[in-house]
């Protein structure tokens, strides 16, 4: 099962409501954090067609960790994942990537519980996830926008996408505790707020260089 959600500003009765309903779909098993990025050379096109670019991003992650779970060389079950969509790094500049937490294991077609093979690092080899990632978004990208220049692909094709896989965290309530960071945080918070000058209707903030 696969679960998305996009970065908006939720109240905080919301926020909680939401984390009640997260911990009750958690296993006691460890998971991974797997952060899935997209090039810079995107960042047109996620202006352009967003509704339809982070649709194709979280349906090419979810392919890609699918194709490789299935894979009985690798794990031979199917896995699950909650997903987390950002559109800003920390300088607050356009940096789309999908935060996602991935149980350590899956459900066999028998209906029993597989544990996976990986230890202190994913469960499957990153770079070859994110060879199969880039060609999983680029193909699902010229079917559905079609009038891109092919220069973009081309361009595409020399970079190296980023997939980048952390260590499972020690106990399910420390997903918890992550996701309720990451899907309740907004661009720019109170913390960031330096003056609001309601002559001039100017707010000052600050970022990181």
């Amino acid at each position: 099962m696969v679960r998305g959600w996009i970065n908006y500003f939720r109240p905080a009765s919301i926020h909680a409501k939401w984390i009640a309903a997260r911990t009750q779909e958690l296993l006691p098993v460890p998971y991974f954090h797997v952060v899935f990025t997209l090039p810079d050379t995107l960042n047109p096109v996620a202006l352009s067609h967003p509704r339809t670019l982070y649709k194709i991003l979280f349906d090419s992650v979810w392919e890609t960790l699918s194709v490789f779970g299935n894979d009985p060389k690798h794990l031979g079950a199917k896995l699950g994942m909650i997903a987390v969509l950002h559109t800003w790094g920390q300088n607050l500049q356009l940096h789309p990537h999908l935060h996602c937490i991935v149980p350590k294991g899956g459900v066999t077609k028998a209906g029993f519980w597989k544990k996976g093979k990986g230890k202190d690092d994913f469960l499957f080899p990153v770079k070859a996830m994110s060879v199969k990632y880039r060609g999983l978004f680029t193909a699902k990208l010229r079917k559905a926008l079609p009038g891109l220049p092919q220069s973009l692909y081309d361009d595409l094709f020399k970079k190296n996408w980023v997939v980048y896989a952390k260590p499972p965290f020690g106990r399910p309530e420390h997903v918890i505790e992550y996701l309720g960071r990451y899907t309740h945080k907004i661009a720019i918070g109170n913390h960031r707020i330096l003056n609001i000058d309601k002559e001039k209707g100017t707010v000052t903030f600050s970022l990181k260089e």
